[in-house]
């Protein structure tokens, strides 16, 4: 029920009518009660890692929604300055759930990083 009840904080529109479909699609996957009461009361497994980013040798995506309530563009902007072969991607019509809500822009911006690194 926690899930449910905050499935639609992390859509650009909480009354996107493909919440119902995801919630279905991955019920009982991770996210079971015990998890999300687990990762609720850690407050959503909060690690401080900022000031190590920059020892991240790989590329990386940073992917962001614009209408993201659990993680603003301006964290995944920072995100993506400090490391030093990151690539920052905003999806401009979504919330968190960027690969529902854009799924053919998520797949492009996904395979054409892949692609450089094949």
């Amino acid at each position: 029920e926690l899930w449910l009840d905050q499935a639609p904080f992390h859509f650009r529109d909480p009354l996107d009518p493909r919440i119902d479909d995801y919630n279905r699609r991955s019920a009982g996957a991770l996210l079971t009660p015990e998890v999300l009461r687990h990762l609720a009361a850690e407050e959503y497994g909060g690690i401080e890692v900022e000031n190590r980013l920059g020892e991240i040798p790989q590329p990386v995506l940073v992917l962001a929604g614009r209408d993201d309530r659990t993680c603003s563009v301006e964290a995944a902007e920072a995100m993506a300055k400090g490391i030093p072969n990151a690539e920052l991607v905003v999806f401009e019509r979504s919330g968190h759930m960027t690969f529902v809500e854009e799924t053919d822009a998520y797949l492009d911006a996904v395979g054409r990083f892949l692609a450089k690194y094949r």
